[in-house]
């Protein structure tokens, strides 16, 4: 009589296990979509959602973000399959003419949110409390 109550009861434990363990993967790789180099800076870092992205800027919009400086051609480039975080390149500190991930993100994030609102489309936000919440 104790196992017909014991064997469910395992097994529901076991599937809460899996179950959270998948949801914390989830929430790990959330983060990895958020910047992590703003850590050291007064405000949170900055919410930022890949997917939202990818939706509302379609495939033209990879190039907005994921490019490379081609030496040749004196200027910033974007190869389809070749996308990196922006990590990668823009650290915390400015380097050999490579913004630092904070100046980077500014220009670029708020500079295309502003673009968007002008043109009367929906738009991210463009103000400090409206990326960097607590």
């Amino acid at each position: 009589m104790k196992y017909k109550i014991l064997i469910p009861g395992m097994i529901v434990l076991c599937l809460f296990t899996i179950f959270l363990q998948q949801a914390m993967t989830q929430e790990e790789t959330r983060k990895a979509d958020h910047f992590t180099l703003f850590s050291n800076q007064k405000r949170p870092e900055p919410a930022f959602d890949h997917t939202v992205h990818e939706d509302s800027l379609g495939d033209t919009g990879c190039a907005k973000c994921h490019h490379v400086l081609d030496i040749e051609q004196n200027k910033l480039v974007y190869t389809e399959g070749e996308e990196a975080a922006c990590s990668e390149c823009h650290t915390s500190e400015q380097s050999d003419n490579i913004l630092a991930i904070r100046e980077a993100s500014h220009a670029s994030c708020t500079g295309c949110h502003r673009e968007m609102k002008k043109e009367k489309k929906t738009a991210g936000p463009t103000t400090c409390g409206e990326c960097h919440r607590k």
